[in-house]
């Protein structure tokens, strides 16, 4: 539970800032479905792949137990999440200096 409940908390903290200095992340709602879907395509193949080759595991520790492939679905929120949330505390440092 402790994975998801980071990811949420730092996708929870991403909102409130995006929403209160106005970042627009993208240009068009194209723009905003296709950059992380290339981002969730990418990490999930990668991931999968680690974990297939034993180059690294997910040991259950901390996770809700829920999987799809070789990948636990709190990891599959991270390829989500942590992009978007880089990419807006990149875009708000930009604006501010």
């Amino acid at each position: 539970m402790e994975y998801i409940s980071i990811l949420l908390l730092v996708f929870l903290f991403t909102l409130y800032f995006d929403w209160k200095l106005h970042v627009h992340l993208y240009q068009s709602r194209k723009e905003s479905l296709q950059i992380p879907l290339i981002f969730f395509v990418i990490g999930t193949l990668w991931d999968s792949f680690a974990v297939y080759r034993g180059h690294w595991s997910f040991n259950g520790t901390g996770l809700i137990g829920l999987t799809i492939g070789y990948l636990p679905i709190e990891e599959y929120l991270f390829f989500l999440i942590i992009p978007y949330s880089i990419i807006t505390f990149y875009r708000i440092l930009q604006k501010k200096i």
